[in-house]
């Protein structure tokens, strides 16, 4: 418990990308209702709770029967003409199980952890879309700061080509020179083209894995802003997860109600060569002939009602079969059920440590954005005083354009490394959007 504690105080202290993007958490929410991948989730839901019932419903009482009702003309040998014979009958039964040494019962069980099944899977399903969407509203962000350094680049390479084509004219420069820069110039421009419909397609795959419009230019934030290292609480949900005996993940949870489901099916099999009761209840209404005479009928109103008994005594070693069949397949799930359970511990440590080292990197390229910014500012002090070229400040900032997409990809690579962590020891805190599903 301490353990557990600890690890939720520590989850509660980890920045996400959602609480520093209000528009990602909005988007993240509504996703629930709109997102296509989540409504076919939301139908495996609805088709697991008729799994449920009809699971359920060998527990209740079956009702059926018939009702016929028919005129007749009759020819009888030891009569003159024809008789006109009218006959209704219906039979109607009710029958209930009574005993059937827990079969019915652990039936609706399984329905029930089948359903129990579907909605973690229908809560890991939304994790993993949140963690889609996130990763992907990230890259939106990091293609706005490329698509602006291209278009600047193709600025900067098209007036060196005015440039170049004026000193040409001036034959200060000649054909072989200019020729590398107009190809630097149409690249550069190709690039720009290329750039913007690739930042389109984004956006339009982003729209359609959130059900929501596509997103302007305006919509979309400027920059990812720096996060201090979140590493002491990763250590500490680190060390709570690993406490923990039985993992609480979702893949853990689904693989332990699988195993229940096949304890359940080992006890049904082993019940199958046992005498089953029922409750019977009933009325029916038929002719009845009580005489030598079969042609001389009467109506016979029954109402019955007692317990009736199946038992299969021999199945050809169906039964047996089915026994071994299912005990070998609990001990099969047992197995790997502990390599699962150690494989989860693995993966936490490995993606704990993966985070780490991207913080690192992070610290790196920040360090390195900011020695970026201010040769930047040095640079445009100098072209104020007229001891560089204006060109020289291009380079400068181009410069500084990659240490920004550098230090946005390193911090959007953190924030995945941090989201994937949290999902694996089931600490990500998107899934309480659907604490009222």
């Amino acid at each position: 418990m301490a353990g557990l504690c600890a690890r939720t105080v520590a989850a509660d202290s980890i920045v996400m990308p959602e609480q520093i993007y209000p528009q990602l958490d909005g988007i993240l929410k509504k996703a629930i209702a709109q997102s296509p991948r989540m409504i076919s989730r939301a139908i495996d839901l609805e088709m697991a709770e008729d799994g449920r019932i009809a699971a359920r419903a060998s527990m209740l009482p079956s009702i059926g029967g018939y009702y016929s009702f028919y005129e007749a003309r009759d020819k009888r040998a030891d009569l003159v003409g024809r008789l006109n014979v009218t006959k209704e009958s219906y039979s109607f039964t009710l029958n209930q199980p009574l005993f059937h040494w827990g079969d019915r019962r652990n039936y609706a069980k399984m329905g029930e952890i089948r359903q129990a099944i579907a909605q973690g899977q229908y809560r890991d399903g939304y994790r993993l879309l949140a963690q889609e969407v996130r990763a992907q509203y990230l890259r939106l962000i990091l293609n706005k700061l490329i698509a602006k350094k291209a278009a600047f680049y193709a600025d900067y390479t098209a007036k060196l080509k005015v440039q170049g084509e004026e000193r040409l004219a001036k034959k200060v420069i000649s054909e072989a020179q200019i020729f590398g820069i107009r190809m630097d110039a149409e690249r550069a421009q190709i690039s720009l083209e290329r750039t913007n419909f690739d930042v389109e397609n984004q956006k339009a795959s982003f729209a359609r894995l959130t059900g929501s419009a596509v997103l302007s230019d305006d919509e979309i934030p400027d920059d990812i802003p720096a996060v201090a290292d979140q590493n002491e609480a990763v250590q500490r949900i680190l060390a709570g997860y690993l406490t923990q005996k039985d993992p609480v993940t979702i893949e853990a949870e689904t693989f332990r109600k699988s195993l229940e489901i096949e304890q359940l099916n080992l006890k049904i099999q082993k019940t199958r060569l046992r005498p089953k009761a029922n409750l019977v209840l009933g009325l029916s209404q038929d002719e009845q002939s009580y005489t030598i005479n079969v042609a001389q009928k009467y109506q016979v109103n029954s109402y019955f009602g007692g317990v009736s008994i199946n038992w299969t005594f021999f199945d050809g070693f169906s039964a047996g079969a089915g026994v071994r069949s299912a005990l070998a397949k609990v001990r099969q799930m047992q197995l790997d059920y502990r390599s699962l359970t150690e494989n989860l511990a693995q993966q936490a440590q490995t993606q704990a440590r993966l985070a780490a080292f991207s913080a690192r990197y992070v610290s790196i390229y920040d360090r390195l954005l900011v020695s970026g910014e201010g040769n930047l500012r040095s640079k445009n002090e100098e072209f104020t005083r007229g001891v560089i070229a204006e060109e020289d400040v291009s380079v400068a900032k181009l410069g500084y354009f990659d240490s920004q997409i550098t230090a946005y990809t390193s911090r959007a690579d953190y924030f995945n490394q941090l989201t994937t962590f949290l999902g694996t020891v089931s600490e990500d805190p998107v899934v309480g959007n659907l604490a009222n599903k």
